[in-house]
């Protein structure tokens, strides 16, 4: 057990996730529901960036959702959508190719777009606004093309003192025999026993952004039943376990947040739960352990902190031509939306009455976890939004964990590895 004698400064958290906890267990909804939902929210986000840009509009059919302007050109306010026009192809991580096409659709037409927009760099579920032409057999030639942008964003609270909040993910305690070490001088670290107290002293908040039992998911054995529940093996058993050993020592320090992740035992579609605190004997008894869900979006001494644990990006780059996390990252804020390609190629629950996913409030820090490596950078918006966007490694491959200063939005890297 570490003990501590560091003093540690303090910062006012706020959880923001309420819209991410899923009180409902009813599955029976269609999808086509959150859809609609999705349409009506950005259809009013739209509307304002319609008006500054191209004018004011006026409906050309009454139950459309298309804008007429002068002469021959029309606003379209729809839902895009990508259909790969081929034959399935044994594709395993990345599914787009040159015979893409382009399509807008709500609940009443379909167009095949043409002209200006690039289908290699757009997935499933974006809405957005089209300024261009009904060119008839069902095709519209965009001259134009507007998304909802960044939405608005508090000022960013003053901060005399530097305050830091840590990132981790990917810990994959089923292997941790492999990197032991390593996490012991992580864990050294935050308590002070390396030195470096007036760093570590200023650590207010830890953030586990999910993976942390499983890295990559469990191979089962195939079964002919249609349905069936695999017991969880005693290597999972085992790595909890020694998770909620980690989380103890943690806990003594500094508040820790705990998102579930693609492998974790949580609900595997999006908004994932937090895990139970019954898997956590030991460190749920701390008030410190904050379970939360993925997303996860919370405040800390008004700093609006948002991000998930990998799964919206990494479907992001898989049905794209999008290749780069932080691209993404900077795509999901444009197009207003966190998770756009769920739930067509990325499992989320089926909302009925709003799309929670939907960007409303744009944060100052926007993460996403069990990335490749290490990425950052300041993303700026047409009205001035600045958000710090973090891609956060996996620990048990890279032994980083990230370092954000509140005071200034700067992020580093510390590598935890042992000398030989």
């Amino acid at each position: 057990m570490i003990t501590s004698t560091v003093e540690r400064v303090s910062a006012n958290y706020k959880n923001l996730s309420g819209k991410f906890v899923i009180e409902s267990t009813d599955y029976n909804k269609q999808y086509c529901s959150i859809y609609l939902a999705r349409l009506k929210e950005m259809e009013i986000l739209l509307r304002d960036r319609i008006q500054g840009k191209w004018g004011t509009p006026r409906k050309m059919y009454r139950n459309w959702n298309i804008i007429q302007r002068p002469k021959t050109q029309a606003v379209n306010i729809e839902t895009i959508s990508r259909r790969n026009q081929v034959t399935p192809q044994p594709i395993l991580h990345h599914f787009t190719d040159d015979t893409d096409k382009l399509y807008m659709e709500d609940e009443l037409q379909r167009y095949e777009l043409l002209g200006v927009l690039d289908c290699k760099t757009l997935v499933t579920g974006i809405t957005c606004a089209l300024l261009g032409s009904d060119m008839g057999n069902g095709k519209f030639m965009v001259e134009d093309y507007l998304f909802a942008n960044y939405r608005p964003q508090i000022e960013y609270p003053l901060i005399n003192e530097d305050k830091y909040v840590i990132f981790l993910s990917g810990i994959d305690f089923i292997n941790h025999h492999n990197f032991v070490s390593n996490l012991e001088l992580l864990t050294n670290w935050v308590s002070g026993m390396l030195g470096d107290e007036d760093t570590v002293s200023r650590i207010v908040r830890i953030i586990i952004a999910g993976n942390s039992i499983r890295s990559h998911a469990e191979k089962k054995r195939i079964t002919m039943m249609m349905t069936s529940r695999s017991k969880e093996s005693p290597e999972a058993i085992e790595a909890v376990k020694n998770f909620d050993y980690f989380l103890l020592q943690l806990c003594e320090l500094v508040d820790v947040d705990v998102m579930p992740g693609e492998n974790d035992p949580s609900n595997h579609i999006l908004p994932q739960r937090p895990m139970h605190c019954c898997m956590f004997p030991n460190s749920s008894v701390y008030k410190s352990l904050n379970l939360v869900t993925n997303p996860y979006f919370c405040s800390v001494d008004g700093i609006k902190i948002f991000g998930t644990s990998g799964q919206p990006v990494k479907n992001i780059i898989g049905y794209s031509e999008i290749a780069d996390p932080i691209e993404a990252m900077e795509c999901c804020l444009n197009w207003s939306h966190v998770a756009p390609t769920a739930p067509d190629t990325l499992g989320c629950y089926p909302f009925y009455e709003e799309d929670p996913f939907i960007i409303s409030e744009c944060p100052h820090v926007f993460f996403t976890g069990n990335q490749p490596e290490f990425k950052t950078k300041i993303a700026e918006g047409d009205a001035g939004q600045k958000v710090r966007l973090i891609c956060i490694p996996e620990f048990s491959d890279s032994f980083q964990a990230l370092v954000l200063n509140l005071k200034n939005l700067d992020c580093s890297s510390m590598v935890f590895t042992a000398c030989k």
